[in-house]
């Protein structure tokens, strides 16, 4: 669904880019084109912002389950210890039609492309 969104919204925002070229002549249009195509990137980024964050607060996860002191628990405890961090390894991410991972740094690359 994000990868439909995505680029429905990087088609309009060159559309509206060319649109607001033709029309330099008449300022209110190109103005409003302008102001269209920065509201998509901002929603854009929003999207990718929250995507960035799951990624942080995961990866946090795993840090934080590194980081306990282990020695000192039951063997029970250490046995769910490995588990959990074996199941943190890799950070959970969003991904677009499971094409690429939405973060900021794609967003990054999507708005530089513009």
């Amino acid at each position: 669904m994000f990868f439909l969104m995505a680029a429905v919204n990087l088609l309009i925002i060159s559309m509206t880019g060319v649109t607001a070229v033709t029309n330099m002549d008449k300022p209110e249009e190109f103005f409003r084109q302008i102001t269209f195509s920065c509201a998509l990137l901002v929603h854009l980024f929003f999207e990718s912002f929250q995507a960035q964050r799951l990624i942080d607060h995961s990866s946090l996860v795993h840090t934080s389950l590194t980081s306990v002191p282990w020695y000192q628990t039951s063997s029970r405890t250490r046995k769910i210890l490995i588990f959990m961090i074996m199941k943190t390894r890799e950070p959970c991410v969003l991904t677009a039609g499971k094409m690429y991972v939405i973060s900021m740094d794609t967003f990054s690359t999507v708005s530089n492309n513009f």
